[in-house]
């Protein structure tokens, strides 16, 4: 999702309509700020994470990240999370218990079932009201941390330390608000954080520039991490084969994600001949028709692999795809000590 390139009419309409939500945004920061609107508080510390801008700056392998660090340190983190684009949004419903994921992306949202999945340990609530579901994980699952999934917006909540994503690559689109652009809020919203993690930042030479233009809006502390690949899981049977299997194979790159071109860059990083791409709306639901569609390209184009998303394998399962293999990564914070004093120290704080 890079900016939003649209015609000279249709682009006044957008920055209209931008202006509306400028006006909603301020508005809704203003009855918070004077508590017209409460913001409730629950008995353990609660870390956000979340963005400023629309989908792709990886939050889902951060709220793992997060969540394992925690828990090598002995403390009892659950996850909450909204759970986007599930099926009745305004249930509150247990994704994992920490012993199994117990729902489909239908029902629990594709990020909540891979945080579950890859949370061994760890349970998973999703619900649009975050602080019942927070309330809820409390009471069943006595956690000492909630980490809050995608929740800088999430005003009602109050949190601990607020951490805010910035993909290096595309930090702020075109600089406009939705819907002439990608941002959720005004820049000086960055204010409100405690810490600002630069993803993605081993792929963008001029990362220097980036931190000074987010000191200008707030002196947290900046981070920077990159995403590293693991290994390529059959979505089906599990079976694992390593990423050199990748290196001079003719690849199919199949994806429902917010930003496509991110993931076909690494499988080409990783010396695959990207012979394909299918590529579909982020959080979009696969049918049967769609995946035969990307099997016959797969065999006009003699490709040998194809290669999906974690995300994507989600939503895939319950089609029992044969021969779909995900790319599994895992989210480094370069500067691993100062992040981990970071956390533990604000967890001490609150």
């Amino acid at each position: 999702m890079h900016g939003r390139r649209t015609s000279l009419f249709w682009g006044g309409i957008l920055t209209a309509l931008s202006a509306l939500y400028r006006a909603a945004i301020y508005l809704r920061r203003m009855f918070f700020d004077l508590h017209i609107f409460r913001r409730k508080k629950i008995s353990c510390p609660v870390i956000s994470v979340g963005n400023l801008t629309l989908g792709g700056t990886g939050k889902t392998p951060t709220v793992i990240q997060v969540a394992q660090l925690l828990k090598s340190k002995h403390r009892r983190p659950v996850v909450v999370s909204r759970g986007y684009g599930r099926k009745g949004e305004t249930e509150i419903v247990v994704v994992s218990d920490g012993r199994s994921v117990l729902v489909d992306a239908q029902t629990g949202g594709d990020e909540p079932v891979m945080i579950g999945t890859k949370l061994p340990g760890i349970a998973v609530v999703v619900g649009r009201r975050r602080y019942q579901a927070a309330l809820l994980a409390l009471q069943r699952f006595k956690p000492d941390v909630v980490i809050l999934d995608d929740g800088f917006q999430h005003l009602p909540l109050k949190r601990d330390l607020d951490i805010v994503l910035i993909d290096a690559g595309n930090p702020f689109g075109n600089g406009k608000l939705f819907p002439a652009g990608i941002l959720r809020e005004p820049m000086n919203a960055l204010e409100r954080a405690h810490a600002v993690l630069i993803t993605k930042a081993d792929g963008t030479p001029d990362v220097g520039s980036l931190k000074e233009t987010v000191r200008r809006y707030t002196p947290a502390r900046i981070f920077t991490s990159r995403q590293v690949p693991v290994d390529l899981i059959d979505s089906r049977s599990a079976e694992i084969k390593p990423l050199s299997d990748l290196r001079g194979s003719r690849v199919l790159a199949l994806s429902g994600i917010a930003s496509p071109d991110s993931f076909v860059s690494m499988l080409r990083s990783l010396g695959a001949d990207v012979a394909a791409v299918g590529t579909y709306p982020d959080h979009f639901e696969y049918q049967r028709s769609d995946l035969e569609a990307v099997f016959r390209k797969a065999a006009d184009e003699k490709v040998r692999l194809i290669v999906t998303t974690e995300k994507d394998a989600i939503r895939l399962k319950k089609l029992q795809a044969d021969g779909v293999w995900a790319l599994r990564i895992e989210q480094v914070v370069n500067e691993h000590a100062e992040w981990e004093t970071f956390l533990l120290e604000g967890l001490t704080d609150a």
